[in-house]
């Protein structure tokens, strides 16, 4: 069983509400779970369109901006118990998705996050009670010793699926895996940086890396959970190694100060225990 948080993606479509003030104490409403249809006043909305259609568009403290289209997938899955409350906008129909169940859930001594505990930034390695997360497809997780909950919205592997499925512009991130703990996935990323450390042929620094990958398009420098390459526009692209083994590839603005002074270099020409792409 495994947590998902769902978010919006800020490289695709956003809404901006014309009201900043009401955006502000909107975030602050959603933070307990509570039901507001009955006090609800339409606010209104205008997209901010980046030519890449999103059905989440906006985060609001715990609760999400989302399409006519999010709304209608999501409204014929029965107990979700969510409520959609509706915006103004001359740009589409769109309305904020509510999350109405809040579960006091989080394993704090098994968990490796700052005490006390205030947002999901707060948290390196996440554990739940898995009696408490069954059953449940959408929810908020309380936080220890109140009752606000953290404002994020976390879904099932059930409705991960819809969503990846029928859904697009959103960010479902594994925060918790009941068969694969935190624990074990940093033992695992520990042993798979040695393993490329361990497997560079020839070494140099982080400018003569740069240097070599742009002479010899197609190599990838390698040191630890980071690797560099180019793109077809000559590009420095600075890769972040996954557990999966794979590499997710941005084209930095800088790069961060901690890469510059490692020790840099190019894997044997042999396979890899977990796979390189």
């Amino acid at each position: 069983m495994k947590a998902w948080w769902l978010d919006y993606h800020p490289a695709w479509n956003t809404t901006e509400f014309l009201d900043t003030d009401s955006f502000f104490a909107l975030r602050e409403s959603f933070r307990e779970g509570n039901p507001l249809t009955n006090q609800w006043v339409e606010l209104e909305v205008e997209l901010r369109d980046k030519g890449k259609p999103a059905d989440f568009l906006r985060e609001l403290g715990g609760a999400l901006v989302v399409s006519k289209r999010a709304r209608n997938v999501m409204e014929q899955l029965p107990n979700l118990n969510v409520e959609f409350l509706p915006l103004k906008s001359k740009d589409g129909e769109f309305s904020i998705l509510n999350v109405l169940t809040v579960l006091d859930c989080i394993d704090m001594a098994q968990s490796n996050a700052k005490s006390p505990l205030h947002t999901i930034y707060d948290i390196k390695g996440l554990a739940l009670v898995e009696d408490i997360v069954q059953g449940h497809d959408i929810y908020k997780i309380k936080l220890p010793g109140g009752e606000r909950s953290l404002a994020s919205i976390f879904v099932s592997d059930r409705l991960r699926e819809i969503i990846e499925s029928q859904l697009e512009g959103f960010q479902l991130i594994n925060m918790w895996d009941s068969e694969f703990t935190w624990q074990q996935q940093e033992a695992k990323f520990a042993a798979m940086c040695l393993e490329v450390d361990a497997s560079l042929q020839t070494t140099f620094n982080f400018d003569k890396a740069v240097k070599h990958v742009k002479k010899h398009r197609g190599d990838i420098a390698y040191s630890g959970q980071w690797a560099i390459k180019t793109n077809e526009k000559n590009s420095i692209l600075l890769g972040d190694l996954l557990l999966d083994g794979t590499y997710s590839w941005i084209d930095p603005i800088y790069f961060p100060p901690i890469i510059l002074g490692l020790t840099w270099g190019i894997k044997e020409k042999k396979k890899s225990l977990f796979g390189w792409r």
